[in-house]
């Protein structure tokens, strides 16, 4: 069985696919296999795909019989999982070359660390780097508990998206939480580190691509991650409760975050009412009752 298993979930990348693959292929650290799931893609993902299976047998690569969105793929991906670690990735993102080996040294050496994140660099889609976000300058183990309050407090995702974090299959669980649109791994990582500590290697690991066609841009054009504060909450305010901070509270500060988000879009990304327009409906006929009951109370 592999050490590590890479989950990658494909949907419409051919763009970068190339890029992501190659960089896990050049990892000074082997002991690995590539799960990747093309998600019923409509460009040359499948042909890319599967010229690089056929140069590499630890490539496992299939086509979903329907489009399973982003965590449903990633979930797929995860139930055919061996290794016994998971990583993971992102068809947009790329990771350094010692990446996997920094992360596979600290869950071996580190038997209460049940989630690993680093450093991170934000990329465009040239590739250049836009920003550096280096969290903690050195390598620090955190409390599980304190982890969570403290993204809860900021309502922001400082663990990492995917492409960041690595964790042990044991703690894998059921999964993303396919009802969240942007913030199902903020959810998954804080369901994962019920089992154990956070670790934050402070090298730069991992570069996060942010291009007008990501995932990203479209769920925050389109205000999902508003409604999926609302579920967060639902699921995580006993941490704020100890805190003694009321519902109110928190919704006056979500209120005022995603307020204060939306003006940085529009300053600073180039966000408009058309494109909101344009994201909202992408999304319209899939939205269920609790969905659009979560948007009310947003």
């Amino acid at each position: 069985m592999p050490k590590v298993s890479i989950c990658l979930p494909v949907y419409n990348g051919a763009r970068y696919l190339a890029s992501a693959i190659d960089c896990i292929l050049a990892q000074t650290f082997e002991d690995f296999e590539i799960l990747v799931a093309d998600d019923c893609s409509t460009d040359e993902s499948a042909q890319i795909i599967s010229d690089y299976a056929a140069r590499d047998k630890r490539i496992v690569n299939w086509l979903n019989e329907k489009n399973l969105k982003l965590f449903g793929n990633y979930n797929h991906c995860l139930s055919k999982a061996q290794g016994q670690y998971i990583k993971p990735f992102a068809q947009d993102d790329l990771l350094e070359p010692t990446a996997l080996a920094r992360m596979v040294a600290v869950l071996d050496s580190e038997p209460g660390v049940a989630l690993v994140t680093s450093s991170k660099r934000w990329i465009d889609g040239a590739g250049q780097t836009t920003k550096v976000l280096k969290r903690f300058e050195n390598d620090i183990r955190l409390p599980s508990a304190d982890v969570i309050l403290a993204n809860l407090i900021v309502l922001n995702n400082w663990i990492g998206e995917p492409a960041t974090t690595m964790f042990r299959r044991e703690h894998a669980g059921s999964g993303f939480d396919e009802r969240f649109y942007h913030w199902g791994d903020i959810d998954y990582w804080f369901r994962i580190l019920q089992n154990g500590d956070l670790f934050v290697i402070g090298d730069t690991l991992c570069a996060f691509r942010m291009h007008e066609g990501s995932a990203t841009a479209g769920n925050l054009s389109g205000l999902y991650y508003a409604a999926d504060i609302v579920k967060m909450y639902q699921s995580w305010h006993c941490y704020l409760d100890l805190l003694g901070e009321s519902e109110s509270h928190f919704f006056a500060r979500a209120a005022e975050e995603i307020a204060l988000h939306m003006d940085y879009l529009e300053r600073e990304k180039g966000l408009t009412a058309a494109l909101v327009r344009s994201a909202s409906g992408s999304h319209k006929d899939g939205l269920t009752e609790e969905t659009l009951g979560d948007f009310r109370v947003a």
